[in-house]
């Protein structure tokens, strides 16, 4: 199951997009903007500068807190998840919220997104970025290795 639950996926995405209208101070209405307020959330690491109010859930504020935003490989997608490799060469298995990654970007293609912690799992938060790179067949090759000894560390957790 590559999907976040229905019911966890709209909670999530409810507080998301209302932390990144508050972090543009003003109503956000097409992904750019979107992505704009989460590079201003993200800067630096974690922008501290940020404060939740009491309306956010805990468990959400420690998950946008532990968030890592980065430019990912998206590699490929697996019946447990969708596997995407960081600029440090962290390897996630990552959930998806309500859109398959395939919908929206081809395997083995650079990408700006968020992964974070949420209901026990990682999730993409959905706002993908395409940056229009591919990742050719040698590099590919040698990330399917170490993809072959990640997923086995995954399958043990």
């Amino acid at each position: 199951m590559t999907l976040l639950k229905t019911t966890s996926a709209d909670a999530f995405l409810a507080q998301y997009k209302r932390l990144l209208c508050a972090i543009a101070a003003k109503p956000l209405k097409i992904i750019n903007d979107y992505s704009e307020a989460r590079k201003a959330l993200y800067k630096d690491g974690f922008n501290k500068s940020f404060a939740f109010d009491s309306s956010y859930e805990e468990s959400f504020v420690n998950a946008v807190k532990n968030a890592t935003y980065d430019m990912f490989v998206y590699a490929k997608k697996y019946r447990s998840g969708y596997a995407l490799k960081a600029s440090d060469d962290t390897w996630f298995c990552v959930k998806a919220l309500t859109t398959p990654l395939e919908e929206m970007i081809p395997e083995w293609c650079v990408i700006d997104t968020a992964v974070l912690p949420s209901c026990g799992l990682i999730v993409c938060d959905g706002l993908i970025v395409d940056r229009h790179v591919s990742i050719g067949p040698n590099m590919i090759a040698s990330m399917t290795q170490e993809l072959k000894t990640e997923r086995k560390r995954w399958q043990q957790t």
